[in-house]
Parts: structure tokens; sequence; C-alpha cells
């Protein structure tokens, strides 16, 4: 197995990489020490490529953790040591870690430490597209950005210098474009920190949030953060173009620059426009937007999501008593991603000039364009197999049920044919609102969460379901991974980061410790239809807090580890169909199809589960060797 370039030890050497291989090179170029955090998409990979890094410099520890909290709290014990430490996660994930954010940054950092915060413009994965930008403002800490994976990498590696500097928590935010983006990176020298002790900082004032000491960090949180908007205007990162002439001006930051500055040139506008591109959006550098001011009769503020920048330069600009227009969100959307195209048009709407790039003709002519589809379920899900028996009991039972899901790929299920998902808001809260919703509806509750989402925030719902005797059936569908952000292992496998053994801590067991007994626990194999309708059945009608473990490794996972396993597709008998569809329209497995308006079986796409088999009425799917 060859090394990947981005753990190479070669400074100088030229590649193309992942933006978040980049971010990992960046952290481990600056002397990494412990880094923590919970797979979510955009930022996953981060972590993935610290690991292979890992493989080949292991002078460093790294882990998954269980949820972002805990990974926040790992990396600020690892900072209390004087140890150059990282925490890694999604935007939403800093929500969960929230409690000691908000806290720990009055007290700062002693070595080095660096959370990320990966936002989703246009929610391609997340729950929401909110803007963290703003909690770097909440908890006055310093916030950086970059426009290209090449300076991520090296912004970030002098974050932790930065960091220990000013003895500041330091966050980085990123966006899904460059996270997910490729590109050329230069490698920089890995940096050796010798002659440091790795010790705990017994400085129990500081690190001791009562309120006697948190009112005297607080002061110096302040007086950190003054310090902090006078180095604004000295950040390396940060760059004022003032054109001779010129009488717009630019403020941009991050992948909106990039936008901004292509946009420029291709409008061939760059020497008639001054920009200021920020490398710290938070604090802003004060006197550099002055001196654009100064040299500008109209100001544009191009940025994804909230208007973060434009906010604080029109206050910036009434505080200097300053006669000019600013505007940002008057021609950019608030929500979704901005594109190359988007900013061309805000740009030439501002300027009152034609956009010479809009209704350029597009020859389509020998172009083949895919029909639009919802994400689904993969062939061989075992989430299908349980939604699908769950649909089975309702109608047997006559009752209509509540589902209250949670994140993972069973929330897939919300899509047609199953349409078994009916709430969904954050990781585990599923359990919280059904114990909620039990309190008031008549039917039969259930809370549908997936095992790393259990372990992530599942637990204390499932416990507070038994300490208050709330009728809710809970369903864990466990696929033996994180699988929707990438088959990441969790507490429930036994496998750390590294591919090495951990302590594997079953989900069963954690269930009984909560105060389930073992009549109102069912564990279910969830490819075995008949065995997974039968606990649901005795399940629904039993009251109180119960639990069903449904149970099969996920499809995409298990063929993976079974390289050599024949698997056997299912095939149409099509003397035996009658195009019922059931199949189709109830099941929705995505390797069924209709050919020529007859039933077909993808075979390629198959999976051989063999669940299919079981729901045809007709006996008319099989699987032959």
């Amino acid at each position: 197995m060859s090394i990947p370039f981005y753990a190479l030890d070669k400074p100088g050497e030229k590649g193309v990489v992942l933006g978040n291989e980049g971010i990992a090179r960046g952290v481990f170029e600056a002397g990494i020490i412990v880094a923590s955090g919970y797979p979510g998409t955009p930022s996953s990979e981060i972590m993935e490529a610290l690991v292979e890094i890992h493989k080949y410099h292991p002078n460093f520890e790294i882990e998954w953790s269980t949820n972002e909290a805990v990974g926040f709290q790992v990396a600020l014990g690892a900072s209390m040591c004087n140890a150059r430490s990282f925490a890694c996660m999604k935007h939403v994930g800093l929500n969960v870690a929230a409690d000691a954010f908000m806290t720990a940054t009055y007290a700062g950092a002693h070595g080095g430490f660096i959370v990320l915060s990966a936002d989703d413009p246009n929610c391609y994965s997340s729950q929401n597209e909110q803007d963290n930008r703003y909690y770097g403002l909440h908890a006055l800490c310093p916030i950086f950005e970059a426009i290209n994976i090449q300076e991520a990498k090296d912004i970030i590696k002098y974050a932790f210098d930065f960091s220990e500097e000013f003895q500041t928590i330091v966050m980085m935010r990123t966006e899904t474009r460059l996270n997910h983006a490729r590109g050329d990176l230069i490698l920089g020298e890995i940096e050796k920190i010798e002659g440091r002790t790795y010790d705990f900082d017994k400085d129990r004032d500081r690190w001791t949030f009562l309120p006697s000491n948190a009112r005297i960090q607080r002061l110096k949180q302040i007086e950190r953060i003054n310090k902090l908007r006078e180095f604004s205007d000295k950040f390396p990162y940060t760059k004022l173009d003032v054109k001779d002439g010129a009488k717009i001006g630019i403020i941009s930051s991050g992948i909106p620059y990039s936008y901004a500055n292509d946009a420029l040139l291709k409008l061939n506008l760059t020497e008639k426009v001054s920009t200021l591109k920020l490398g710290m959006v938070f604090p802003q550098p004060e006197k550099l937007m002055a001196t654009l001011f100064e040299n500008s009769e109209k100001i544009i503020i191009i940025e994804q999501l909230e208007p973060f920048l434009e906010d604080f330069a029109k206050k910036l600009a009434f505080e200097l008593d300053v006669n000019i227009e600013i505007v940002g969100k008057k021609y950019f959307q608030r929500n979704a991603e901005l594109t190359l195209n988007k900013v061309i048009d805000g740009i030439t709407k501002f300027l009152e000039i034609p956009n010479p790039f809009v209704d350029l003709p597009v020859n389509t002519e020998g172009l083949h364009f895919a029909s639009p589809r919802p994400p689904v379920l993969c062939p061989g899900c075992s989430h299908r197999n349980t939604y699908y028996a769950l649909k089975l009991m309702e109608q047997k039972l006559g009752k209509n049920f509540v589902y209250s899901s949670d994140i993972g790929c069973y929330t897939l299920g919300f899509y047609k044919p199953l349409e078994a998902v009916d709430t969904c808001i954050c990781m585990g809260a599923s359990i919280g609102m059904a114990n909620g919703i039990a309190k008031l509806h008549n039917g039969p509750v259930l809370a549908i969460i997936g095992d790393s989402t259990f372990f992530h925030t599942g637990i204390p719902g499932l416990i507070d379901a038994v300490y208050n005797q709330n009728n809710v059936l809970v369903i864990i569908m466990d696929n033996n991974a994180t699988a929707m952000t990438g088959f990441q292992p969790h507490p429930g496998t036994g496998i750390k980061i590294t591919g090495e053994p951990g302590t594997k801590i079953p989900l069963e067991s954690i269930v009984r410790g909560a105060g389930i007994p073992e009549d109102h626990l069912w564990i279910v194999d969830a490819n075995d239809l008949e065995q997974t309708t039968k606990a649901i059945e005795e399940a629904v009608n039993t009251k109180g807090p119960r639990v069903i473990i449904s149970r099969h490794p996920c499809a995409l996972l298990e063929r993976s580890i079974h390289r050599d396993k024949k698997i056997i597709p299912a095939q149409i008998n099509t003397e035996k169909c009658n195009n019922c569809m059931i199949c189709i329209k109830n099941f929705g497995c995505p390797a069924i199809t209709l050919v020529n308006g007859k039933v077909s079986i993808v075979e390629r796409s198959c999976n051989g589960c063999g669940v299919c088999v079981k729901i045809c009425p007709f006996g008319a799917i099989e699987q032959i060797e």
C-alpha cells in the first residue's frame, strides 16, 4: 500500500488532494498531538485523512469520540496539558459541543487548540444551513476562513501558533465547496515541537468555572478579544488591494471571495474594483475597512448565508460617520450556495452594467439528462425491511403509528413508498420527542434511531422514557456502522478509528442498564421478516417503555467485508408474476424496477438479501443459485 501524498515528508512536493485532506495535512504539519471528532458531512474526511497520516507518523493520538461534545472536551483537556489539539465536526455538531465551547472560550487555550466547524450551505447533507460565524461572535472566539485548499492548509497550520500566542481557542470555518473540492497542494515542513512538556496545567482558577472564577475569566476574555481586534488588521491572510481611481470596493472571504475574484476577471473589472479579502472574519479588520471606505463610493459584500460581514461593515461606517453605500444581501440570496454565475449576476446588477453571461445559448444536442430522484435506501438495506415490517403491522393491527425519527440512513424512510418518518430535528431527538408525543397521543408512538446515533445522544432520551414510564417503543436500527457518513466505527463496533480493537459496548447492555426489563426488549435480525414483524406486534401491544434492536450489518459494509461471499441475486419468475406491484409500490427496493411494463430485477444492483422473496404473495420472486 503506497503512502498517501498528503502524508509524505517531502516539503515543496506538489500534488492534488481533496480539500479535507489538505486541511488534515495542515493540522499534521502544525505538530498536532491529539485529534478528536465525530463524523459528519462535509467534515468526515479530515479525521479519516489524519488517521491515514497516523499510520505512517504515529506520533499523535486520534479518536472518533462518542459525539461532538465529547470530542471538543477531549481536545480541550489535551490543550490544558500544553498539547496542540484539534476538534473536528460539522456545523450542527458545534451545537452539540456548544455548552463546553461557550464556557471554554473564557479560559482560552494553553496548548494550541483549533475547533473546525464545516458549514453546509444548501443543506446537501444536513438538516439546516446555519452560519456558524455567529458562534464566534457569541463566544468572542476568532474565526479563520480560507479561499482555497492551499490556503486552508497554510492557515490552519498558522492557527496553532496564533492560538498559543494569544492563548485563545480558534474556530476554523469551512464550507462544503472547500471541504469537497479537489485542487493543488504544496506540502510544507512538518513541525517538530521539541522540549515541550505535556502535563496538566494545574491552574485551578483558570479551568474551574465557579461563578467567582468565571467573572475573572470573562474580563480576561474581553481583554483578549480587544487585542485580537487590533491584530486583525495585521492578520497575514487578510489582504487589502486598493486600485487607483476605483470607486467600487468588495469585501469577501472564503469560497465567495474566490467566486468574486473570478467574476472580476471574467468581467474585466480587476483594475476597477478594490478588494478586501478576509482571512480572519471575526474580529474584523476595522482599520483596513476604514481605508477601503475612504477610497470607495460604494461597497458590495459577497458572503454566503447570513449578512455577517455586511452588518459589521454598516455598523463600522455608522460609527466612523462615513457616507458610503454598503450592500450585500440586496443582491445575494440568504439561503443556499453562491456560484460564480450568481456572483457575476449580483455584481453586474450592483454596477448597473449588462451581464454578458446571461442567456447564452447552450448546445444540448446529443446530451442525455438523468431524471431527478430523491435519495433512496440501498438495495438490500436492512432499514427498509424494518420499515416494511412496521407498515405490515400497521395494516394488520389497524393502527396508525407515529414515527419519531432521527438522523441517519434510515431517515430516507421518509420517502415513498415507505413513508415511515414523521419527525426529524436533530441527533438523539427521536426518543425525546417521542416521550412528549406519547403523553398526548393515543396511538402507538415509535422512536426510530440508529446505532451510532443512539450512542451519540440517544441514551438520555431512553433513560427519560424509563424514568417517567412513558409509553414509547424505541427501535434501534443497528447496522454496525456510522453508515451515512462513510462506515466509521463507533462504540458498538469495538473498533477504534485506527482500526485497532477497542472495547465493544453492546447496545443491549446499555438498554438493560437503562432499566428496560427483559420482557420489554426484543432483539431481531432485520432481514428476518417473520421474526421482525412478530417482535413489532408484541412490542406494540406492550405498554410502557420498550425497545426493539433491529440488527443486521449495512448491506454495503457487509459486501465489502465478505468480498468472497457469493451473492445470489433474486429474479422474477414471469409465469408466476401478475404485476401486483407490491414489491415496487410497497417495498421499494431500487434493484426492483419496471421494464416494458413488467416487474424486473437488475441483477448487478441486487445484494442478494432475499427479503423480496418473502414479500411476494405469489412466490414470483426467487433466488436460484
